[in-house]
């Protein structure tokens, strides 16, 4: 049976990019995935709790060797870990903010990068090695290859950076979302047609992607 885990992190709600097309990526999995099972976590309306050194000590020991501090810790990551394990496919919902991915979905990284997750080289294989991940994003500007603001975007080297190091990046997948603040901002509006394609592009893109998986 395939297990789809998707992750939300955006502050905002309806108006939420993010949410708009990982929805639609999810419509069409469960659609193509008729006996699938899937997992959410909403991370931007209900936000895990900052590691400490319990939780960073305590994925790094064997369970038996914990503390009383760090049995509690454990406690919220390991359902985390355990929904991650058990995903064939992990859907990312990932605004920009400032220039980089939202705190509450650092939290979750600095949460699952466990001992156990790492790998010792990009070549190597891992526990979550063979799982394909789809990250979607929303950018208020344009941070493509050859546009003014490329050298601002830390968001998508910071993501790769991250899915490397526990074996995540061998099949991934990012859908970009550009030029949202287009339709909010008045400075802006002259580049709406570029928001307009960008998201036409980005939600094909997830259409595709969900049917394949």
């Amino acid at each position: 049976m395939p297990t789809l885990l998707h992750i939300d992190c955006s502050m905002r709600q309806d108006s939420s990019v993010t949410r708009e097309i990982t929805a639609i990526f999810v419509e069409e999995w469960r659609q193509a995935n008729r006996d699938g099972k899937y997992v959410y976590r909403d991370l931007g309306t209900s936000p895990i709790p900052h590691a400490d050194e319990a939780a960073v000590v305590a994925g790094l020991l064997p369970r038996e060797a914990l503390n009383d501090y760090q049995r509690v810790a454990w406690a919220v990551s390991e359902p985390l870990i355990n929904e991650l394990r058990e995903a064939d496919t992990i859907l990312l919902g990932v605004p920009m903010y400032n220039y980089s991915i939202p705190s509450v979905l650092k939290v979750w990284f600095d949460r699952i990068t466990v001992k156990e997750h790492m790998i010792g080289d990009p070549t190597s294989e891992g526990l979550l090695t063979g799982k394909r991940t789809v990250v979607v994003t929303a950018r208020g500007g344009a941070y493509g290859p050859g546009t003014p603001r490329e050298r601002y975007d830390f968001q998508t080297p910071y993501l790769r950076a991250l899915l490397e190091q526990i074996g995540l990046d061998r099949n991934l997948e990012f859908v970009h979302s550009e030029m949202t603040l287009a339709h909010s901002v008045p400075s802006l509006e002259q580049f709406k047609p570029i928001a307009d394609a960008s998201r036409e592009e980005a939600v094909k893109a997830v259409c595709r992607l969900a049917l394949a998986s």
